[in-house]
């Protein structure tokens, strides 16, 4: 993705607040906050280990069978790890590896030889590095799928124009495919109106995140923190979009676990009508003089786009921004339908000779029932615009 350090303040200001607004509002949920300092996670039970547990980092490599494990200690240690299958009736470990490092306070160890599809518990023995290894204590970690309860959705959203991936738990005791096939089915067609009238599509009340921290690897690559009790966030520079790997190792309460997801759909192209028409830009976009659409208050304003993946599970939300009185235009529509209009009578209502911006967004989701977890990608392609 392109940085923004050359791009004007006026337009950088705009785009924050427009992608930050509709961020939020595509969602509506209750006390949405981005928070820039995060607090720390919440500790893992100690015991006396020497580990120092909140330094603990926890992760399956692209294949399963191995696990990437990384811990301090509080002084200069020696340790060994082993692990059980978590269906097992017998919780302890038959065999102990030594730690690759020796008389150190940072450990990065490899764990291989696991089933890919059944989970484990770690156990680390660890003792200073002066004593006896019988003076060794345990300290376990437990592998638990990241699941919700009954009652809560975790809500993965991720937002590639703004470069930001957040995740929170919601009040919600339907299936997230129930409640994405709800949320689809209140778009059955193009609809366009001022921004000030525009419905959320989907509403439901935050609770205390169920998900402490998180690390997404593959399609994003992001570690995330607590940054709020309600909210664990992270931020990122670079998409790989042609990556079909996409997997999210996170820690609750219960241990650790990992979710792997489908590659999202994305945008692969958007075009813009005015009088002319022309491709929307992506992130990074550049300011222009003159704008790169004019339009008329007798003309339609057209967006239309192809997506790479399939529309069925995806919503379009176009955009013009609100300056001074105006309160900008947003329209939304399924995705598979391929193009919104903007009829006359609301561009007419656009300030005139005045540069705004359109933007197309691309909100992608997927539900994983048995995790009851529900995401959302948020695809963007925008266009400086002036009505004559």
């Amino acid at each position: 993705m392109n940085t923004v350090s050359e791009i004007p303040n006026e337009f950088r200001t705009w785009v924050a607040f427009t992608r930050a607004i509709a961020f939020v509002s595509a969602m509506a949920i209750v006390g949405c906050k981005f928070t820039m300092a995060p607090k720390a996670p919440p500790r893992i039970a100690a015991s006396d280990s020497l580990i120092i547990p909140e330094s603990v980092s926890f992760e399956r490599t692209g294949d399963g069978t191995s696990i990437n494990l990384s811990f301090e200690t509080r002084a200069a240690a020696e340790c060994k790890i082993g692990f059980y299958l978590n269906t097992s009736t017998n919780k302890s470990v038959s065999n102990y590896a030594p730690c690759a490092g020796r008389s150190a306070t940072r450990f990065t160890e490899t764990i291989q030889g696991l089933s890919k599809d059944r989970l484990v518990s770690i156990v680390i023995m660890s003792w200073a590095a002066t004593a006896d290894e019988r003076t060794g204590r345990g300290l376990i970690i437990t592998e638990s799928p990241p699941k919700a309860d009954q009652e809560s959705l975790n809500l993965l959203s991720v937002d590639l124009g703004a470069g930001r991936l957040e995740l929170s738990s919601v009040s919600s005791a339907d299936r997230p495919s129930g409640t994405l096939s709800s949320t689809l089915s209140k778009i059955q067609d193009s609809s366009c109106g001022l921004s000030d009238s525009a419905q959320p599509i989907f509403s439901s009340p935050r609770k205390s995140a169920a998900v402490l921290s998180a690390t997404s690897r593959g399609f994003i690559n992001v570690s995330t923190a607590a940054a709020t009790p309600d909210l664990v966030g992270g931020s990122f520079q670079i998409v790989q979009r042609q990556s079909t790997e996409w997997s999210i190792t996170a820690r609750t309460s219960s241990g650790y676990g990992q979710i792997r997801l489908a590659k999202p759909t994305l945008l692969r192209s958007v075009t813009f009508a005015g009088r002319d028409q022309a491709a929307g830009d992506d992130g990074g976009l550049e300011d222009v003089d003159p704008p790169s659409l004019k339009v008329s208050s007798s003309q339609t304003f057209v967006a239309s786009w192809a997506v790479d993946g399939s529309a069925e599970n995806a919503i379009a939300t176009l955009s013009l921004a609100p300056s001074g009185s105006f309160k900008g235009i947003t329209c939304v529509a399924p995705a598979k339908v391929g193009k919104i209009t903007i009829p006359s009578s609301l561009i007419a209502k656009l300030p005139a000779n005045e540069r705004l911006w359109a933007s197309l967004r691309l909100d992608a989701w997927q539900p994983i029932d048995e995790a009851r977890w529900l995401v959302r990608v948020s695809d963007w392609k925008s266009i400086g615009v002036k009505r004559l």
